[in-house]
Parts: C-alpha cells; sequence; structure tokens
C-alpha cells in the first residue's frame, strides 16, 4: 500500500526468510539491570535461547506516474468534470489511494443524482517506455431512482414521525445518497438508537421501475436512565443523589429528567422536559425549575475553624465563607436552519438569598465593586448583599456538526455563542452582561479507534446602570470543568482589603492595628484551551484520557475595581485595589 501510493505499482515483495539461531544467556542476579556484561553475573548459569532473523526483500521496480485520463460511457457529468472529481492530473506521481478515493467521490455526486447503480471501472494501460499509466475509466451509469418507500424496523417505542422527521429524503423525490447521509448523523445526534451504520440501511432498487424502496434496521437504547451519586468533591463536600431521565418520553422524542441531590456544602433540586417538535414543527421547546444551596466555607475546608470566630490576623479573614440558596425557573427555545445551525431564546428568573457566615466576608463583598459610585444590587431593593433578584434573557447560536454518539463524538466540531443580559428592562435587582463563545473539535485518530478532543473557550461579563456584577457570577476558574488539576475556584485575581485587628499592648490597654487580607474577588474575563487524547478502556463506560488544560481568569478593568475605607475622621476614601493575576503553572 506504501509503495503503491507513491507510483510504485509493480513493487514485489519476496517472501520472508526465517532463520532460527542459538543464543547463549548469562543470567544476572535478580534485579540487577542492565544484564551481563554491566550487571553482576551468576557464575556457571548460563541458557540457550533460540532467536528468530527474519529477512525481506523488496525490489521495487519503477516508478510511473500519470499519463493520458479517458472517460467513456458518462452522460450525466462531462469529461472535464469527471477528471476533477478523480484527481489524477497527468504528469504526477500515480497513487492508487488517490484513485480509489476519486472513485469513491464519482460515487457520491452520481448517488446524490438518484445513479444508485453507479459502477465506475479504472483500467490501467503501462507505457514502460516511458514509465505512464493510461487511465481509461469506463462509466456504467444505469438508470435514475426515485424514492417510493422509507420504513422502519426495530423501533419498537419510538414514534415513526419521531425518525420521519430527521430524514430529509422524501418519498416521490429522487434519491440522494448524501443528504441519506447527513439525516443518518442527525438520527445519530439525537441519542435514541445505538449508532447506525451504513450496514443498517438497506436499499431495494425495482427491477422495473425507476424505484427503490428504503428500509433502516435501528436499535433503541434505553429510554430510561435512574443514576445513584455519592462522594466527596471540591465543591459538594460529602454529598448523595439520585436522578432520573427519559431522553425519549412516550417515544415521542421529548426529554423528563429529575434530579435530587443533597450534600454537607451544596444541594441541588430540579425538574426539566424539553419537546424538540413544538406543534409538530422543528421548534424547541422547554422549561427547567430548579431549587439550589451552596455552603462555600475556605475557612473550615482548610483550618476547620469556626468561619464565625475567625481569629484576628489569622490570614483565615481572607476566606470566602457564605452560604446561598437560589430558587428560579427557565424558558427556553430553538430554531433550526442550514442542517447544523440554531438559534435559541433563553429567558428565565432567579433570586438568590446569601448569609455570610464570618462578617469579613460581608465586608468584603460590600467592598469589591466593578465601577466607581456601584454597588452589588440596585439602591431600591433597600440591600447591598443578602437579596439578588435577577432576570435574565439569553439569545444563542449553536453550530452541531459533531458525529457519532452526541456524549462522546468521534469526530467534527462545534461552535456555541451566547449573550447574556440581565436587569435592565426585564427588571430585577442586578444588571450585567456576559458573552460566551465555546468551540470544541473532534478529530479520529489511530483508525478511528482514539479521539483528540480540543476545546477553546472566552468569556466576559460586566454590570451596568450603577450596579455591579454578584460575586457569585464572576469567574473563578479551576476544577473538573475547566482548568483540571486544581482545586475549585482556585483561579482568581487577588485583592487586598485592609482590615482592623484587635490586640493587648504591654499595659494592658486593647489597641487596633490596621492589616491587609488577600481575597479571591473573581474575575471579569476568563479564558480556557483544552486538550484531550480520548483512549476508549471499555466502550463509552471507560476513557482514558490524558489531557492539557490551560487558562485563567482576569480583571479587565483594573482601574474600576475599588475598595471603601472610612479614615479617621470619618470620610469615605477610594483606594484602587492592588490585583495579582491567579496563576500555578505547578
Amino acid at each position: 500500500m506504501l509503495y503503491a501510493e507513491h507510483g510504485y505499482v509493480r513493487v514485489n515483495v519476496v517472501e520472508p526468510i526465517v532463520e532460527i539461531k542459538p543464543h547463549k544467556v548469562i543470567r544476572t542476579l535478580p534485579l540487577v539491570r542492565p544484564s551481563f556484561p554491566w550487571g553482576i553475573p551468576i557464575p556457571f548459569w548460563t541458557k540457550t535461547l533460540d532467536r528468530y532473523y527474519i529477512t525481506i526483500k523488496i525490489e521495487e521496480n519503477n516508478q510511473y506516474r500519470v499519463g493520458n485520463v479517458k472517460v467513456t460511457g458518462a452522460r450525466l457529468f462531462s469529461e472535464p468534470a469527471i477528471k476533477g472529481m478523480l484527481d489524477m492530473a497527468p504528469g504526477e506521481v500515480f497513487n492508487e489511494q488517490r484513485l480509489r478515493n476519486g472513485s469513491e467521490n464519482l460515487k457520491k455526486q452520481y448517488g446524490s443524482r438518484g445513479y444508485i447503480n453507479f459502477i465506475a471501472v479504472p483500467v490501467q494501460g503501462f507505457d514502460e517506455a516511458n514509465k505512464l499509466i493510461n487511465l481509461n475509466v469506463n462509466i456504467e451509469e444505469d438508470r435514475q431512482f426515485y424514492v417510493n418507500r422509507i420504513s422502519f424496523t426495530g423501533n419498537t417505542t419510538t414514534r415513526d414521525r419521531v425518525i420521519r422527521r430527521e430524514i430529509m429524503v422524501n418519498e416521490g423525490e429522487v434519491f440522494n445518497s448524501m443528504v441519506w447521509d447527513t439525516s443518518m448523523q442527525r438520527l445519530n445526534q439525537l441519542g435514541y438508537f445505538d449508532p447506525i451504520r451504513p450496514e443498517d440501511v438497506e436499499l431495494k432498487p425495482s427491477a422495473t421501475e425507476p424505484e427503490v424502496d428504503i428500509n433502516l434496521k435501528i436499535k433503541e437504547k434505553n429510554r430510561n436512565q435512574i443514576g445513584f451519586s455519592g462522594g466527596v468533591s471540591g465543591i459538594g463536600g460529602g454529598f448523595l443523589g439520585i436522578n432520573y431521565e427519559n431522553n425519549n418520553f412516550m417515544g415521542l422524542g421529548e426529554t423528563l429528567g429529575v434530579t435530587l441531590q443533597g450534600g454537607t456544602r451544596q444541594s441541588l433540586y430540579q425538574f426539566s422536559f424539553t419537546q424538540p417538535y413544538l406543534f409538530d414543527r422543528p421548534l424547541t421547546a422547554g422549561f427547567t425549575v430548579f431549587d439550589t444551596s451552596l455552603r462555600y466555607d475556605q475557612a473550615t475546608e482548610v483550618s476547620g475553624l469556626n468561619p464565625g470566630q475567625l481569629p484576628a490576623g489569622s490570614g483565615l479573614q481572607n476566606a470566602l465563607n457564605f452560604q446561598q440558596k437560589s430558587l428560579g425557573f427557565n424558558v427556553f427555545t430553538s430554531y433550526p436552519f442550514k442542517i447544523w445551525n440554531r438559534a435559541g431564546l433563553n429567558f428565565g428568573m432567579n433570586h438568590s438569598e446569601t448569609s455570610e457566615i464570618n462578617p469579613a466576608t460581608g465586608d468584603f463583598f460590600n467592598a469589591v465593586i466593578t465601577r466607581n459610585n456601584q454597588s452589588l444590587t440596585s439602591t431600591s431593593s433597600g440591600t447591598n448583599f443578602a437579596d439578588f433578584y435577577a432576570h435574565t434573557l439569553i439569545p444563542s447560536y449553536t453550530f452541531n456538526h459533531n458525529q457519532g454518539n452526541p456524549a462522546f463524538p468521534s469526530g467534527g466540531s462545534s461552535l456555541s455563542t451566547t449573550f447574556e443580559y440581565t436587569g435592565g428592562l426585564l427588571g430585577g435587582n442586578v444588571n450585567y452582561y456576559r458573552p460566551t463563545l465555546d468551540f470544541r473539535y473532534f478529530h479520529p485518530m489511530n483508525q478511528g479507534r482514539n479521539v483528540l478532543a480540543v476545546r477553546l473557550l472566552g468569556s466576559f461579563v460586566h454590570g451596568f446602570q450603577g450596579t455591579a456584577v454578584p460575586y457569585y457570577q464572576r469567574f473563578f476558574a479551576g476544577g473538573d470543568f475547566d482548568i483540571r488539576g486544581f482545586d475549585f475556584r482556585a483561579l482568581s485575581p487577588i485583592a487586598f482589603i485592609t482590615r482592623n485587628a484587635t490586640s493587648r499592648d504591654a499595659q494592658g490597654n486593647t489597641v487596633s492595628q490596621p492589616f491587609d487580607d488577600i481575597v479571591y474577588v473573581g474575575g471579569d474575563t476568563q479564558g480556557v484551551a483544552n486538550l484531550e487524547y480520548r483512549i476508549p478502556v471499555a466502550g463509552h463506560v471507560l476513557t482514558l484520557a490524558p489531557f492539557f488544560d490551560l487558562g485563567n481568569a482576569w480583571v479587565l478593568k483594573r482601574d474600576q475595581l475599588t475598595r471603601q475605607i472610612i479614615n479617621a475622621r470619618g470620610q469615605l476614601v477610594k483606594v484602587p485595589v492592588m490585583l495579582l493575576p491567579g496563576t500555578n503553572s505547578s
């Protein structure tokens, strides 16, 4: 094959010669490497082994180039067009693999016009004097076929119309093999069935009429998925949960999901429903209702101390310690266009209640703002820390050309862009916007057995109308979802906040001394790059995936991040916060 791709079409590989020769081996002491004479030999302990010597003789002969290329029997396409599809230009080094690829390309082009019985026979003629191969491509087009009937077998639960709406080849139209292949890819992206392969498609041409019947054999996956989870994580602490999902509810393609999870630091209760074809049109709609709580307690995690009674000047006042509860819902819809593209719109309302575990956390959240004369919430809310009412609208655009299993793509690429707009005309007491871009690329490796996965993520968040971005919406990188190998929320810019520590002097008097605490403030900009090589060990159940992650969270508006300090005269002083990007290359 290698020689044939470089013009050596008459290469001759002589039958290998195998020789067996005895070889004396002198043993060394165990665990001593390398062996004798560098190791420690054991006297009189030798062993004779048979070693195989294989000799392969290769006769390359001459290298051939492409001579004349002729086409006979073609009516649908012109001879120059077919030569272009074959991609075999005169004078080039002859390449058998390129010839096969060109023949396959011809088959696709004819198949896209209904010529399913098309045959191309390339006949090679050798010009030994000039070391050329002249090609004469004989074309047998046969008839153009129309689709008579499309049927399905194996869908015991899934309704026929759920499958048929993903197929872009219609009965009564000219059969198009390329559009049919695209339809199979759309069906595979649903995740309802085992991967559909070319051998699962049965074409039955009529012997008398220019018609073809198509039968698609599918095997449904288990619709009901029940999962149990439990363990210890960096963000959730100890947790135990159960989740149920039906991704083909009632055989109509609808998705129903329920998640119940509780833990020492985090809990999640969620119900979701998605209808992919609303009113029998390709309009996806759905909703999600959720109730979450999070106890973010760095002081207890680091030292086991009570966050409400941290020793002054201990350095642990910089640890963020708060408890947050959120209740809300999202409704969403999307519509496809141009096969792989989809435009969507998401609206959500979220009420978040936050209580400070240690007073220093409250001081910090009230001090960190992103623009001059800003607060965390609007002044009309009457609070500056505890309650956030967020009304969010998110238009989105997605391009999804992934191949294979939707959860474990074997190839292709996808792009997702969103623009999150919160507050403003929508109401609520927080106002910010967040554009996000997420690109993913999957390339099959090792003849399709492994996959090289690449991800690029970028996002920016900024407040407006006098309110800052809530601290829980700022960027803290690190963890399983972006920069692996780092603790959760470990990558962040830091700020110095001045506090007062009380102590007693030699005379027993109480004195107050200022000191600076370091606080992780979160970034307004995030960039992440992930590189991963996936090696399936046991199907999609177990995968070995060495990875390389690169990214960080930054504050671009550094001159607008300020802290508020009351001086000895009772006057409010605004001082720029010192920022150090949180990086760690260890």
